[in-house]
């Protein structure tokens, strides 16, 4: 019998980056048990909603990109589950709203959420013999001097600022579960020396590429590459 295969849904997540005199630090949050990513360690990040882009379009500041309702998803998500507003005026402690409310609170400032503020990294898309499958757009946010986190405790039960390496060691030493994207873009960071090297890294991400890992007959993963791999 034949499993039909899952629709992956659209969906976009924030790697909030800063810098300290140690290196790179990204924010990561701690999902509660239960669910689907019950229990994870993962960047602040969601699915798509429909208002992204018809209703909420029009409060976020303009920008020529092809990514659009991602990447208001994005920073959508971010605001809502931490509490930081990438925006116009840089990062700013986001109003405690959801979604319409938060961006006519933000306009009410004089200020928009700023498409401009994020970097795409990769396109990734869950294997088709998932029970859920998502497609999903990771972008790197410069998020220096940002306000301190509040965190969505409907969604999250913790979060942390930590360099990609502390992060892995943490996951290898079993003290926190991620799914292999997570692992493959601390990995990526990881490897870059700064933030402005990370962003000129991932330069040329275009989201038509797609990275979709798939399990061979050994149990083993093809190998993952992001932009700026050897």
């Amino acid at each position: 019998m034949t499993v039909p295969v899952v629709e992956a849904r659209p969906a976009a997540t924030a790697m909030a980056l800063r810098e300290t005199d140690q290196g790179i630090e990204v924010l990561m949050v701690h999902r509660p048990e239960g669910g689907f990513f019950g229990g994870l360690t993962v960047f602040p990040g969601g699915a798509l909603d429909p208002e992204d882009e018809s209703t909420l379009a029009g409060l976020v500041a303009p920008g020529e990109v092809a990514d659009r309702s991602y990447r208001i998803a994005a920073l959508r998500e971010l605001a809502e589950e931490t509490g930081i507003a990438l925006t116009t005026e840089g990062p700013v402690r986001a109003p405690l709203a959801k979604g319409v409310a938060l961006l006519e609170a933000l306009l009410e400032q004089g200020i928009q959420l700023d498409l401009e503020a994020l970097t795409l990294v990769s396109r990734w898309v869950t294997p088709e013999y998932a029970p859920k499958r998502y497609d999903t757009r990771f972008y790197l946010a410069r998020a220096q001097d940002a306000p301190a986190v509040r965190l969505d405790a409907e969604e999250l039960v913790a979060h942390v600022w930590v360099r990609p390496g502390e992060a892995l060691h943490r996951h290898a030493a079993g003290e926190w579960d991620m799914f292999l994207p997570t692992v493959s873009h601390l990995r990526w960071l990881d490897l870059r020396v700064d933030v402005e090297d990370a962003i000129a890294s991932a330069q040329g991400a275009d989201g038509r590429s797609l990275v979709q890992p798939r399990h061979m007959e050994d149990g083993s993963i093809v190998p993952v590459h992001l932009p700026g791999d050897p």
